[in-house]
């Protein structure tokens, strides 16, 4: 099982797939039956087109995929996977008021031992390291911000010297919450306006998780007063007057 996150992990896969399985198939693919295969192929060969599917899906689809391929890719030829590293990084962080730090890790595969890093972007500045610290500050306004990460990892590959990149972005959220005028409906969401769907909403002392569309639903109104938090970070109380 490979260290990379699933969705670097599929990304691995499928360029490596499309540069060596043409070769190991050893001409098939330009019979016209499996035109639309090579096609296919040849779209995984560009970047972009790439990185637009890998951000569409989530991570529990690209790692089920990534098995998928991998299986029927072995029942062709050998799977060759090219070398490849990546930043191990949460995919969005909450924050309050005040900015956070977390130590990024790169994950490897097809390198050989001892391999350093130069880091830039939202990170503490520091000597070359297969780590770094990102610095998570607080979004300001209302638009969608990220924090990007890069990662220029000096290597090498059965002896020889070599030169990737890793890079990553960490959506940087900002917890509110919407409640509704009988204080029964509370959609949670992000500054600009996103819901924040799977997450953990208290109220209160209770503690709930949000759904489809961020909304919880509660059996009885909310107490006016009653603080609420988003992951743990303070999102507001519920309005009204207290009794």
């Amino acid at each position: 099982m490979s260290d990379l996150p699933p969705r670097q992990r599929l990304g691995q896969l499928l360029r490596s797939m499309s540069k060596h399985l043409p070769g190991q198939l050893d001409g098939l693919l330009e019979h016209a039956r499996f035109k639309d295969g090579a096609a296919a192929l040849q779209r995984l060969a560009d970047p972009v087109h790439l990185e637009k599917a890998l951000t569409r899906m989530s991570p529990e689809e690209a790692g089920w995929l990534a098995d998928v391929l991998s299986e029927r890719w072995s029942w062709l030829a050998e799977i060759q996977l090219e070398p490849e590293v990546a930043i191990v990084a949460p995919d969005e962080i909450w924050l309050g008021a005040e900015p956070v730090r977390m130590v990024l890790s790169l994950a490897a595969v097809g390198l050989d031992e001892g391999f350093e890093a130069l880091w830039e972007g939202a990170v503490l500045p520091g000597a070359p390291s297969p780590r770094a610290t990102l610095l998570a500050k607080p979004p300001e306004g209302n638009a969608p911000e990220v924090a990007r990460v890069r990662a220029h990892v000096r290597a090498s590959v059965k002896g020889q010297r070599c030169v990737l990149i890793a890079q990553a972005q960490v959506a940087l959220r900002r917890p509110s919450v919407v409640v509704s005028d009988d204080r029964r409906r509370l959609v949670a969401q992000d500054q600009a306006g996103r819901p924040a769907v799977g997450c953990r909403l208290e109220v209160g002392t209770e503690l709930h998780l949000t759904g489809a569309g961020g909304l919880v639903e509660l059996q009885v109104p909310a107490s006016p007063g009653l603080p609420l938090k988003l992951e743990g970070i303070p999102a507001g109380r519920i309005p009204g007057p207290r009794p």
